[in-house]
């Protein structure tokens, strides 16, 4: 994609992520869009499969964390992947405050997240 433009896509991925944006959210997914969160039962998380799937999952972090936040630490962006480092806190509705850092891999296509795999230090 010779026209990716990587700059502007950080800004659009930190703005809908830092404003609980969903609908924008929904809009930088593929249709065949993977999102694997941090959290859940699985050794990878807990995994949504397809756009509509990924935005539910993105939901439900902000329905989990109503205050959740994200610092930007540092990141790398080309047309194919995408590497963001943050601190995210917030605090649950059934828990205390926390602050913990997270890693987010994303595989891109033509401009949009084909998958996002969340990591972060185990604590919350």
């Amino acid at each position: 994609m010779a026209d990716f433009d990587s700059d502007k896509f950080f800004r659009r991925f930190s703005s809908v992520w830092q404003d609980h944006d969903i609908e924008g959210i929904a809009e930088m997914f593929t249709e065949d869009a993977i999102f694997e969160a941090s959290f859940g039962p699985e050794p990878y998380g807990e995994r949504a499969v397809g756009k509509e799937a990924a935005t539910r999952l993105a939901a439900s972090v902000f329905e989990r964390i109503p205050d959740v936040q994200f610092e930007e630490i540092r990141h790398f962006v080309t047309s194919q992947l995408a590497v963001i480092e943050s601190i995210q806190s917030g605090t649950p509705l059934d828990g205390e405050p926390f602050e913990v850092h997270i890693v987010d891999l994303l595989t891109l296509r033509d401009g949009k997240i084909a998958a996002k795999r969340t990591y972060r230090k185990g604590r919350i």
